[in-house]
């Protein structure tokens, strides 16, 4: 019976000891893990600091592009509203001069994007807690490349259409002349105004079916200080 009653004790002075290292165990696992989360929200909050930076700078530029585009559309408008030049031709080359460089140069979008492609190709874009954030900035990419797509359709025709013919066909050096009169009458060059007008349109136009500016906003929205961290 004395035998007995010291296995007895024993087991349960073991018992005892291993319930103590497993607490030990887990309660160094808790507080391990309470530190990784910790430092996992102090960089959180410099990463989306960044990105909120990163898009409210996108923000401004897509306002300048889209600015300066409907101007394009607008400079188009007068210049079509004034055929046939021969109404007045000198007063219609005037206006032409100062607008078609406008017309013609082309602006194009071009996002801040380094902390966004930074972060999705590292193991931090699991540090971000808002599933809606995290899936808008893993759609952001395609977003701006389908968008980009119509820019450069309009800078191709500026730089295949537009320059060479009128480097082939108007006298810079004699804007007067009946050459240029010419050309000016011809169905080619009042289609061109047309054309450039509409792909100055599209450009506008993809703005809004590519969802571009919603897409920052809400980017912008939350990754603000004291956005909601899920959603």
């Amino acid at each position: 019976m004395l035998k007995n009653g010291q296995i007895k004790r024993f087991l349960i002075y073991t018992l005892g000891e291993i319930f103590l290292v497993v607490v030990g165990i887990l309660i160094a696992l808790q507080i391990d893990n309470w530190n990784i989360q910790r430092k996992n929200r102090i960089r959180e909050v410099a990463i989306l600091k960044q990105l909120h930076a990163d898009f409210q700078s996108n923000k401004v530029q897509l306002d300048s592009i889209k600015y300066f585009n409907q101007l394009a559309i607008d400079y188009c408008d007068i210049i079509i509203s004034l055929m046939p030049f021969e109404k007045d031709y000198v007063a219609s080359m005037d206006t032409i001069n100062q607008l078609a460089p406008k017309v013609w140069n082309t602006k194009t979008f071009n996002p801040t994007n380094g902390s966004i492609e930074a972060l999705i190709s590292s193991s931090s874009f699991e540090i971000i807690q808002n599933d809606t954030l995290r899936n808008l900035l893993a759609k952001w990419k395609d977003v701006y490349s389908d968008y980009s797509e119509e820019e450069q359709a309009t800078r191709n025709f500026v730089l295949n259409e537009v320059s060479p013919y009128f480097r082939e066909e108007f006298d810079y050096l004699n804007v007067m002349a009946a050459s240029n009169r010419k050309m000016m009458s011809s169905k080619k060059f009042r289609n061109l105004w047309f054309d450039i007008k509409g792909y100055r349109q599209q450009i506008i136009q993809s703005m809004k079916e590519e969802k571009v500016a919603w897409h920052i906003d809400e980017i912008i929205r939350l990754t603000k200080p004291n956005a909601p961290s899920t959603q």
